[in-house]
């Protein structure tokens, strides 16, 4: 171990159930963006449990602890820092956090404070089952280790390059100019694509690409020169493509039916929305994760994926339109980039625009999918949204841009 020990940026991306972690050096005088390691901290029946993986070599790191349901978000982060402290031989001097929505703020990062933590928690109104999630572990640390400089990046920055006519509802000017607006999501994910696309394509990153954010939640985003021109999500994260438990694009005056004659409740109708409905509600319950619905026989499996693939096909014909055309198509996100089948039928159903597959499936985690005389070229690109977190919080930690 070295005398003196290691800076560590913690960056966080917390989710229900799980939180994704990764440590990175902080120190002013590190080359580059040097991860130390990732890994997962998972919240389970009984308990809670800390996988990771140091970047120098592959044995994972397990450790785990009984659940403490009593504050389970001070349990968890009080294990996930005395884990960091016990086993990596550094300390924690910075933490950065992804956080769902950003309101109409263009900066991607802002160093967090009281008027921040006040912004954000204007917002969970609008992303009720993401931005408390994501607060949670801010508050800890403010509470727990006060003297630690803590960050936000917003997933919602990298939309406010949208055209404002891409921003409209349909709604009065009065409601428009009180916020009710597309915001659009998945933003560190996209701003990733974006920033490694040269090194694949320099077509696409020149040109007119779509990046499909395929997992448990599911977006699109067409890039003009690698900045956002249109994406599916809009005012929360229930718009757009079906995802694992929320329904994707609905007719509004289906929910009116459910509230009017139904007699469902506003409490009601948000909890169906984002928990029961998309793969696990078109399934009849069999699940919302691709991986057990592609491994199930039952035919409410093999529709939810088929709808699955025919609501991302039809968002890429949307976006295609307000890009004039397309120029390649990029899988990312946990579906995009492991499921094989999902990818195939998206491809086949695309064959209009001129993408033709070339006919095997890739060994290799980043891959081009399409064959050499396809006018569109299609890629599978892993995202790595804590990379991004990173380096936007270490660049404000030492000063810069």
């Amino acid at each position: 171990m070295n005398d003196q020990p290691l800076a560590l940026l913690l960056v966080l991306n917390a989710g229900s159930s799980s939180i994704k972690f990764s440590l990175y050096d902080a120190a002013e005088t590190a080359v580059g963006l040097q991860c130390v390691g990732n890994g997962t901290f998972e919240v389970r029946e009984d308990t809670e449990r800390l996988i990771f993986c140091h970047s120098s070599h592959d044995a994972q790191k397990r450790e785990e602890w009984p659940r403490n349901d009593s504050s389970p978000d001070s349990g968890t982060l009080f294990n996930l820092m005395d884990w960091i402290e016990r086993h990596m031989g550094g300390e924690i001097c910075a933490a950065a956090h992804r956080i769902v929505h950003g309101g109409n703020r263009r900066e991607v990062a802002m160093r967090i404070n009281a008027s921040i933590m006040d912004e954000m928690n204007a917002l969970i109104p609008v992303a009720p089952l993401h931005q408390p999630i994501c607060l949670a572990p801010i508050r800890y640390l403010t509470r727990e280790h006060p003297d630690i400089p803590q960050f936000a990046c917003f997933d919602t920055a990298f939309h406010q390059s949208l055209d404002p006519l891409e921003t409209r509802f349909g709604l009065p000017l009065a409601l428009t100019e009180q916020g009710l607006r597309r915001y659009g999501f998945h933003g560190l994910s996209y701003e990733y694509i974006a920033s490694v696309l040269p090194e694949y394509d320099q077509r696409a990153a020149n040109g007119r690409t779509i990046v499909a954010h395929l997992g448990n939640g599911a977006s699109l985003c067409a890039m003009q020169d690698r900045v956002s021109r249109a994406t599916t999500m809009g005012f929360s994260t229930l718009d757009g493509v079906l995802m694992g438990t929320r329904p994707g694009r609905l007719d509004p005056g289906l929910l009116l039916y459910l509230l009017r004659e139904r007699g469902m409740t506003a409490q009601a109708l948000e909890h169906m929305l984002y928990h029961q409905c998309g793969l696990l509600g078109v399934s009849g319950g069999i699940g919302s994760d691709m991986r057990a619905l592609s491994a199930s026989q039952a035919p409410e499996a093999k529709d939810a994926i088929r709808l699955f693939v025919r609501s991302v096909v039809r968002e890429i014909g949307s976006l295609a339109a307000v890009l004039g055309g397309v120029d390649a198509l990029v899988f990312t996100g946990g579906i995009g980039e492991h499921s094989v089948q999902v990818r195939n039928a998206i491809i086949e159903g695309c064959a209009w625009l001129g993408l033709e597959h070339n006919g095997s499936d890739p060994a290799e985690p980043i891959a081009r999918l399409s064959s050499v005389g396809s006018r569109v070229s299609a890629w599978v690109i892993p995202t790595d949204e804590n990379a991004v977190i990173a380096r936007h919080a270490l660049g404000l930690l030492h000063g810069g841009a």
